[in-house]
């Protein structure tokens, strides 16, 4: 039987436009996505764009495709080697000062992937690290030098912008309005000055290096995604994303570098994700609203709240965190999974004829048409999600007055499970506990029964530790979830 799809349109930033993705390949779509640089943990502004990045991922695998996900890890970068080099004698060895840049990113890039874990993000197919790809950035580089798009000055190797007429495409650049700049080292910079670009940077004393062509160096930040990308995707991608902060220069001269080399489009849809603001304010740890995802945890915040919480806002509107929103996120999961565990139970009898019934099947196959319209559409979420809760209502006045047959109930499911897929946020959960989960959850009633506060809290923390998350209520009842 062949599998049905469901057509994507995304936001392309190249063309401005609402566009259809249509995949190279039939039926499987090549996404890259710009994964972190790991030299720190990563706060909730970068990981709304992965959460952004992860829904268009289970979108087109809802959808009926594939998808082919590479998003690297950047283990070398001036901000890796500012803070992994600063202990080192001047006089070690290129081989201490590797090792002591892989120590920082083995650290963090670790960290990363268990946050990733935390919010039920799903690992890409492929993680290429930088370091691992000096081999195929040197041959880029090399293939553009060939074709007179670069050129190498004292050690160094910089684009020649001014080679490729489509520069500024993406970023969509007034090139005329602005006056050649000269070529810079840096990776990050403003875009009032067309620029020629670091490939390949010159070692400098302090720094780890590689040989090369042009003498020992470093690549630089562009071309290391350039290089990842068409190895492992190849020359063709469907979708790259990222957030708006790499549009320039950072994605800007990943088309200039592999389209230079290839002399063909190498992307088709780039896909953008907006930023993250805190109580209305950018982040900044002197206002104290700088926060990681395990600052949030320690603060007894559900990380599937904070996954539902951006992920039910558009990702191209910039998103204002706050405690009040997660506060939402929350009640809306308790909404959806509340009415999941109705769906999952028998029903009660109604109360007799109903002047407003409706009929479940015809009103089930309005929410997914509706939801599906919705992330069709650019992954309208606000709207996607509006059409579970509009059901949600709509059936459960309908189940107070004529219960829902098994068979209405299980197609009920099956929509919550297709819905899940997406957003990851109410799956099946087991109705029953184990007998030590249920040993803990009475010996925590006792204590606080007792008002043994300390060992209350010592029992819940051994709770969580299992996977256990408590939730006490109001009338003295306590709940729970696996978390």
């Amino acid at each position: 039987m062949k599998k049905m799809r469901r057509q994507i349109s995304l936001f392309n930033t190249l063309t401005r436009r609402i566009e259809p993705v249509v995949p190279v390949v039939p039926g499987t779509v090549s996404l890259y996505t710009c994964g972190p640089t790991v030299y720190n943990f990563a706060h909730i502004g970068n990981l709304r764009t992965f959460l952004f990045q992860d829904l268009l991922k289970r979108t087109f695998q809802a959808a009926g495709h594939e998808v082919r996900h590479c998003m690297n890890i950047t283990d070398v970068e001036d901000k890796i080697i500012r803070d992994s080099q600063g202990a080192l004698p001047a006089d070690a060895s290129n081989e201490a000062r590797h090792e002591a840049m892989r120590a920082l990113t083995d650290r963090f890039t670790g960290i990363f992937l268990e946050d990733l874990e935390t919010l039920q993000v799903q690992k890409a197919d492929f993680l290429p690290r930088a370091t691992a790809y000096i081999p195929q950035m040197i041959g880029l580089v090399q293939a553009l030098e060939a074709k007179g798009l670069a050129y190498p000055r004292e050690g160094s190797v910089y684009y020649r912008i001014a080679g490729l007429p489509q520069y500024g495409c993406l970023a969509h650049l007034d090139r005329e309005g602005m006056q050649a700049g000269a070529s810079v080292d840096a990776d990050e910079y403003e875009r009032d000055s067309v620029t020629d670009f670091v490939l390949w940077k010159a070692a400098k004393s302090g720094e780890p290096w590689w040989d090369s062509p042009w003498g020992p160096g470093r690549p630089g930040w562009h071309i290391e995604c350039s290089a990842m990308g068409l190895e492992l995707l190849g020359e063709r991608v469907d979708i790259h994303s990222g957030g708006v902060d790499l549009i320039f220069p950072h994605h800007e001269n990943e088309i200039a570098q592999s389209e230079g080399c290839l002399g063909h489009r190498w992307v088709n849809h780039w896909v953008h994700g907006e930023f993250l603001m805190v109580e209305g304010q950018k982040m900044a740890k002197s206002l104290g609203n700088f926060f990681t995802l395990r600052d949030l945890v320690a603060k007894g915040v559900d990380p599937i709240a904070l996954r539902y919480a951006i992920q039910s806002n558009h990702y191209r509107k910039v998103l204002n965190f706050s405690f009040e929103g997660l506060r939402a996120a929350e009640n809306s999961l308790k909404r959806i999974r509340a009415f999941r565990k109705r769906m999952e139970g028998e029903g009660q009898p109604g109360g007799g004829p109903w002047a407003e019934a409706i009929e479940p099947a015809t009103r089930l196959g309005q929410a997914r048409e509706q939801f599906w319209a919705a992330m069709a559409d650019d992954l309208n979420t606000p709207e996607a999600l509006a059409a579970i809760f509009t059901l949600i209502s709509d059936l459960n006045a309908h189940d107070d007055h004529a219960a829902l047959g098994r068979e209405e109930r299980d197609a009920v499911l099956a929509f919550l499970d297709e819905t899940d897929a997406i957003f990851a946020a109410w799956p099946h959960e087991e109705a029953s506990l184990d007998a030590e989960v249920e040993a803990l959850i009475e010996a925590r009633r006792a204590a606080k029964a007792a008002k043994n506060w300390p060992e209350a809290d010592r029992v819940r923390d051994q709770l969580k530790a299992l996977g256990i998350v408590l939730e006490d209520r109001k009338d003295g009842t306590v709940g729970w979830r696996r978390g």
